[in-house]
């Protein structure tokens, strides 16, 4: 069923007629499933062929499909000039000020005949208003600067740290994303390295994968230092001295160094990560279309940008699962020198034939544009399923194409010698489309009027005037939790308020409360004196990760005064007591303070480590579910400093960070001061009670929410970001919908093709009839002359008989042919009805998949007693440090 329209279905044009070269009134659709074994798109400036690129990708908007677009011009960022209202005013701070100096208007004149001459564009492409602001707010546009502020900042160097997954078992393939990062790295300092063979290449590839096998991030800091002193000593059998000699991997250091000394560069290590994630979602799970503008950059930068950004795609890509579904869209425009044919090999092309081989089997559909043939490597081209072909400039570009078409084809020389007659009488707006998955192609056809204003390449300045209002809320994504989750007191109710509300209440743990320093334990008889405070201080240095064990002995006397004693008490051996490791050294704890609180204080002195005494319990539940195959841990964290002898106790109150209980000791870590213990801490009845009392509590409230779909069997994980949850959704739906669509239009193909073929009966039957009724016309005209000599010759029988005779036949003809035609005009109202039954029951889909597509529920999963272990529970020792600042005694948490 060509040309009909659906969900699947993208509007980009009306047929023409070759030979009037006018519309014919056929709708020209494209399915968009076909992206997924990509698309090429071919024209000369001045073809249109923007125009039709920025129209695919309106398509794909309206259709929630995601896309990442790499625009080295400019052109692209022309999607964010979508006037829903069409206003004079709001193409006025866009026209180009040349094209209304050329055309003898002013600014303000010319932006009315340009919205005029839009409106009348739109309105010849069927395209109303409200479609255009569905386009406006279906899916977020954003413009990325690399290496400029000017839009939104992405962090370009993000992409040096270690792969999520872990090293092993994905060895091929991050050795390969290792090599189009080296050789990208090396082209930005001007080197043409190739693979193998460079032994600068080597060495930098070596480095990559010493630290990235064993799971660690890299910086350019470090790989500057690292070249100098690799931290391995061969490289094969070679010394690494014998390999590269120190003055060569000093000169490479320097040149690399040279890129962190601009002081342009440092504007590459800020911004958004690149994260592919989250460049095709937003965190509410809304789809967006994310351009990296790259008209600022030198050619070496745009080839760094541009591998980075290809292999960060295809490490995406081999997460997602298989579909036959568009899941996104990667568009290039201008591939001029990033996939050129052999023996030419920049470090773009590698990373661009994986993803044209590997990404159909992911949903992922490429679109790529050129106005030069031979920019292309036809052979790498060979899995590109649809060809867009515009007007091209010279002889030799239309040659080029079609040998590489030749090259790359199953037709004959007859249908390629027709395809090229065809290319020579294309106006522009009018392309022929080629597509494999369709057997009546090639088509022409003009392309419909985009909704958005093509006002050419924007600057950057306006880019920044365009992406003001999301620079401005421009905001990390939540981080999910890495441990347990909330207390189950502060966990959600039974139906998600919103996105947001539920990411916030399921991921993240609750702050404790901040510690006011200093600090003392309730029991002392007097609180130590506060630091001295001075002016703010900026965060200091890097804090160690261990404290040291040997602390100075402090006289029992000023012990003793500040409600310390030297000796550990005597607790009852029923009463189980857990030491917590001090993480931080006596200066790295005030630093913390310092840097928490923002204010500097005099060095402390006499440092010793003290405990305070707590009650720590922390249970592990056990979360287990048959339907969504989850099993995981979570860990329950409480502290209290004050339990009262009797009653319950609020435990939410004390809930804080789960500890490691592996780090826990039972004994100090070296010589200490200790606390008072409160009695109640030492009534092992006491402490049972309230044992009990909290496992009953977390068998009441503990619940493990994950966000889940009925309708598809679809269950979030619990530590994922929602706005992943919601991309799954979103791709699960799609998938739904498109297999229902394709069964809906069998259905109604067999149908259609039952009518077609009674419509050919019956139109044969008209022209047949026609004939006969021409035949008996001028069999009657002749049977009158005939009549009139008879009568006049007076033989009046025979020629009555003959002229009824004929008359007869002639009505008879004249009926069938009525009748035939009433038939046929039943049918085309069959096949009109069974048309716009098909158009409702697309949209009745459509809108039963969009509801599933946003609708979030909630999957509650209930441990079971049996599932809560107490890993904990009994006396926690805090360690401190107390000493003096500026004279004045002091205690800081020392973890």
């Amino acid at each position: 069923m060509p040309f009909i329209e659906g969900p699947t279905t993208f509007y980009v044009g009306e047929q023409i007629d070759l030979a009037s070269k006018q519309p014919t009134g056929q709708i020209m659709y494209y399915d968009s499933r076909h992206l997924t074994t990509h698309a090429m798109v071919v024209g000369m400036t001045g073809s249109g062929k923007t125009g039709l690129c920025l129209s695919l990708l309106e398509e794909a908007m309206l259709d929630n499909i995601p896309a990442i677009v790499i625009d080295p011009k400019g052109d692209i960022a022309n999607l964010l000039l979508t006037f829903p209202e069409l206003r004079a005013e709001d193409f006025a701070p866009w026209v180009n000020v040349d094209d209304a100096r050329r055309a003898g208007m002013e600014t303000a004149q010319f932006a009315a005949v340009t919205a005029q001459r839009w409106r009348e564009g739109l309105r010849s492409s069927g395209i109303t208003p409200e479609r255009l602001l569905w386009l406006q707010h279906a899916a977020r546009v954003s413009v990325f600067t690399p290496g400029s502020d000017a839009g939104l900042p992405v962090s370009i160097l993000a992409s040096l740290k270690a792969p999520g997954d872990g090293w092993a078992g994905h060895e091929e393939e991050i050795r390969e994303e290792i090599s189009g990062v080296v050789t990208a790295l090396l082209g930005l300092i001007g080197r043409n390295a190739t693979p193998v063979q460079d032994k600068d290449h080597v060495l930098l590839c070596n480095l990559f994968e010493y630290h990235w096998s064993r799971g660690h991030d890299l910086s350019l800091e470090q790989i500057v230092r690292e070249v100098q002193q690799p931290p391995f000593e061969r490289l094969g059998v070679f010394s690494m001295d014998d390999y590269l000699s120190p003055r060569l991997r000093g000169k490479l250091a320097s040149e690399l160094n040279n890129i962190l000394a601009a002081p342009s560069f440092q504007a590459w290590m800020n911004g958004e990560p690149l994260d592919i994630q989250q460049m095709l979602y937003t965190p509410e799970g809304r789809p967006r279309v994310s351009i990296f503008y790259l008209a600022h950059l030198n050619e070496a930068e745009r080839q760094f940008v541009m591998t980075l950004l290809l292999e960060s795609v295809l490490s995406w890509m081999r997460h997602q699962s298989g579909t036959t579904s568009l899941r996104a869209l990667l568009y290039i425009d201008e591939m001029y020198g990033y996939f050129p044919p052999y023996p030419f090999n920049p470090p773009t092309k590698t990373p661009l034939l994986r993803l044209l081989k590997q990404a159909r089997a992911f949903g992922l559909g490429l679109i790529l544009a050129t106005q030069n043939p031979g920019d292309l490597d036809y052979k790498g081209l060979s899995n590109t399923g649809t060809w867009f072909i515009g007007r091209l400039s010279t002889d030799g570009d239309k040659q080029r194409l079609m040998a590489g078409l030749q090259s790359m084809s199953n037709e004959d020389d007859v249908n390629l010698r027709a395809l090229s007659a065809i290319i020579s009488d294309l106006e522009p707006r009018s392309f022929i489309l080629s597509n494999v998955h369709d057997s009546g192609s090639p088509y022409v056809f003009r392309t419909r009027w985009t909704m958005s204003y093509l006002r050419g390449p924007l600057t950057r300045q306006q880019v920044q005037v365009l992406m003001r209002d999301q620079r401005s809320t421009l905001a990390p994504r939540p981080t999910p939790a890495t441990y347990a989750p909330p207390p189950p007191d502060s966990l959600p109710g039974p139906t998600f308020a919103a996105q947001a509300a539920w990411q916030s209440a399921r991921l993240r743990p609750p702050v404790p409360p901040p510690t006011t320093l200093p600090e003392a334990p309730s029991s002392l008889p007097e609180a130590p004196v506060p630091l001295a405070v001075s002016a703010p201080l900026a965060a200091p240095a890097p804090l160690a990760a261990s404290a040291p064990r040997a602390t100075p002995t402090v006289p029992a006397a000023r012990a003793a005064s500040a409600g310390l004693s030297t000796q550990p008490p005597a607790l009852n051996p029923d009463v189980p007591q857990y030491f917590l490791p001090p993480t931080l050294g006596a200066a790295q704890a005030q630093a913390a303070w310092q840097q928490r609180t923002g204010f500097s204080a005099a060095a402390l002195t006499n440092a010793a480590l003290a405990y305070r005494p707590v009650l720590l319990a922390q249970a592990a539940i056990r979360f287990q579910d048959r339907k969504t195959g989850l099993y995981t841990v979570r860990l329950y964290t409480y502290q209290a400093a004050d339990v009262e002898r009797a009653g319950m106790l609020r435990w939410a109150e004390y809930a804080t960070t789960p500890v490691d209980a592996r780090a826990v000791a039972t004994a100090p870590a070296g010589p200490a001061l200790y606390g008072e213990v409160p009695a109640t801490l030492t009534d092992p009845r006491r402490l049972t009670a309230l044992r009990r009392e909290l496992v009953d509590m977390l068998y009441a409230t503990a619940r493990l929410t994950l966000p889940s779909s009925s309708a598809l069997s679809l269950y979030g994980a619990p530590d994922a970001d929602p706005a992943q949850f919601q991309a799954q959704l979103q791709q699960a739906a799609r998938e739904g919908r498109d297999a229902e669509v394709d069964a809906l239009m069998r259905r109604y193909e067999d149908q259609l093709d039952r009518l077609n073929d009674q419509m050919q009966r019956f139109q044969t039957r008209v022209t047949s009839a026609a004939a006969e009724l021409q035949t008996n016309k001028r069999l009657k005209t002749i049977t009158t002359g005939e009549a009139l000599l008879g009568l006049m010759q007076g033989r009046t029988a025979f020629t009555l008989s003959r002229m009824s005779q004929a008359e007869y036949w002639k009505q008879r003809s004249q009926g069938q042919l009525n009748m035939t035609k009433v038939q046929v005009e039943q049918i085309n109202g069959e096949i009109a009805e069974l048309q716009a039954r098909f158009q409702q029951d697309v949209q009745a889909l459509n809108e039963k998949w969009a509801r599933i597509a946003v609708t979030v529920e909630e999957h509650v999963i209930q441990p079971y007693k049996k599932d809560i272990l107490m890993e904990l529970f009994g006396v926690g020792w805090q360690p401190h440090w107390y000493g003096e600042a500026g004279g004045q005694p002091v205690l800081l948490p020392a973890n």
